[in-house]
């Protein structure tokens, strides 16, 4: 992960070091509709990248049975710094937190099972799969371990305030 200028080494976990084609696998998956029960929706899908990876454009954000939510996905930059994950704190790593849109039954409404057989049954999954983790048999951890990796590179320090703070650049009064 090469993390900017102004931000902390990213805590990553021992089990799950970050790789290349590890990050690469976790990408694909984050815009895979296939991970919604009827192929129409990914984590992309609420988690848009012109919104900061967050779904700005809805109040709530909308499952694939056109179920609003009760709440907005986060933006996901920076989101490898979180201890608590979810607006609720639900989750406590980002491993153990894919899971929970993919089977909330408002959001994208599948079973790991499912998710799974599609991924395999595809023809460059396998594959895929093998160059992050050394097997082409998929399972429901590797997935969640292959996303987590993906979001831990949606980093931001660049912003205007970052700037700001490293003396870059001055604010106006409204922005101050």
């Amino acid at each position: 992960i090469n993390v900017p200028a102004g931000l902390p080494t990213m805590p990553v976990p021992e089990g799950n070091p970050t790789t290349v084609s590890g990050v690469a696998l976790g990408r694909k998956l984050f815009f895979d509709k296939r991970l919604s029960a009827n192929n129409t929706q990914s984590c992309a899908s609420c988690h848009n990248q012109k919104f900061f990876f967050s779904d700005s454009s809805n109040r709530f954000s909308v499952g694939i049975d056109g179920i609003s939510g009760t709440r907005n996905s986060m933006p996901l930059f920076n989101i490898g710094y979180s201890k608590r994950l979810m607006w609720d704190g639900a989750a406590t790593s980002l491993e153990n937190q894919a899971r929970l849109p993919i089977t909330n039954p408002i959001e994208m409404h599948e079973s790991m099972e499912n998710v799974v057989l599609k991924l395999q049954a595809d023809a460059q999954y396998p594959t895929l799969f093998k160059n992050a983790f050394g097997t082409e048999t998929i399972t429901q951890t590797l997935i969640f371990m292959a996303l987590a990796q993906f979001e831990r590179t949606l980093l931001s320090a660049n912003s205007k305030f970052d700037q700001w703070r490293r003396g870059l650049v001055s604010l106006t009064p409204q922005e101050e």
